[in-house]
């Protein structure tokens, strides 16, 4: 695969995957379907513009066209290798689950009762909290979520995620970011 064709492999795969057709793509990109057309066969580069818009387009990061494949991985943590984090005097402990590079992390998060504020570090991309034991309470966008065992919340972030303890016991929470957290 050179590295020419990177770009449209990757918007046709995305393409086919959101069960789109070149006209659907068209309509949403403001790009003609002949031109992405051309793209995908490798036969044309697209502008950095027409770009931008077909992975909007397609929901995806503009970089997730360009970037060429690193071939599938395996990531196997063992619970000897998990590294705890805890957040000083904030009954906050945060353990590493999965890295999985720079596209996603999966941390598992405790707050002890009544223990301080979580932040999750995101700038931009999606956060899901999946409530595995107690409650949470997420607030997003002003408006306030609690959550309890069993409980989950899918979000976008454009900045830091906050998080609280209202339960009288500990919560455990699972957390899968995408890109993955900076620790």
């Amino acid at each position: 695969m050179s590295e020419k064709k990177i770009p449209g492999e990757r918007i046709k795969q995305l393409r086919l995957a959101a069960n789109l057709t070149l006209k659907d793509v068209e309509g949403k990109a403001k790009v003609s379907a002949t031109h992405i057309s051309e793209i995908e066969r490798g036969l044309t580069s697209p502008t950095v513009g027409a770009l931008v818009r077909i992975a909007r387009a397609l929901g995806v990061a503009p970089a997730l066209l360009m970037e060429p494949g690193r071939g599938h991985t395996v990531e196997v943590v063992r619970r000897a290798e998990r590294r705890p984090l805890r957040a000083a005097d904030s009954g906050v402990e945060l353990v590493v689950l999965s890295s999985g590079g720079e596209d996603l992390s999966l941390v598992e998060v405790s707050v002890a009762p009544g223990g301080g504020d979580v932040v999750l570090p995101l700038l931009s991309g999606e956060v899901f909290l999946h409530v595995l034991e107690g409650a949470l309470e997420v607030v997003r966008d002003g408006e306030r979520h609690v959550l309890g065992e069993g409980d989950s919340i899918h979000a976008g972030a454009d900045g830091p995620v906050l998080a609280a303890n209202p339960g009288a016991a500990l919560s455990r929470v699972l957390c899968a970011t995408a890109p993955a957290m900076r620790l």
